[in-house]
């Protein structure tokens, strides 16, 4: 009795693999998508938001996450933009101070030309997402502050720029 010779195919995903990497015959398409791919991703996720959004935003973003008025006015001194949206949600500092409950840094930016009626890419306003907030919030004081910043965006709304 004759041994029977029975050809190795590799698995599923190995081939796939395969294809991917250009390893099996004709697969230039297959080549050229993933070689062009891996750029285009990081040009997409890391060079594109980094020239939308500045090192002074990112430090106006922190310090209105932090409730830091004094580095709000660093930070738009230096050239940060008060009205810059985040390339990921596309939300403003004021938006970071006013859910933060951050009176003074709401109050800081509105001096500065922050656009209150501004909506990021949930379309929500500032205003919108603070009473959200302050519907689920149960500490008494942080309800008083997000209320305060609440009528400080409602105002702004309502002046005329």
């Amino acid at each position: 009795m004759a041994a029977e010779s029975k050809e190795y195919t590799p698995p599923l995903w190995l081939r796939v693999l395969y294809v991917l990497l250009g390893l099996d015959k004709g697969s230039v398409l297959w080549r050229a998508i993933f070689v062009l791919a891996v750029p285009a991703l990081v040009v997409w996720t890391v060079v594109l938001p980094r020239i939308r959004f500045r090192d002074e935003e990112e430090r106006l973003f922190r310090a209105a996450r932090h409730g830091d008025a004094a580095g709000i006015e660093r930070s738009i001194a230096a050239g940060g933009k008060v009205n810059a949206a985040s390339p990921v949600d596309g939300k403003s500092a004021l938006f970071r101070a006013a859910i933060f409950g951050h009176t003074a840094a709401v109050r800081t930016l509105l001096a500065h030309g922050a656009d209150a009626s501004l909506r990021a890419a949930d379309d929500k306003t500032a205003l919108d997402i603070t009473l959200a907030a302050r519907a689920e919030e149960k500490d008494p004081a942080i309800v008083h502050e997000l209320d305060t910043i609440a009528g400080l965006l409602r105002t702004a709304q309502e002046t005329p720029h």
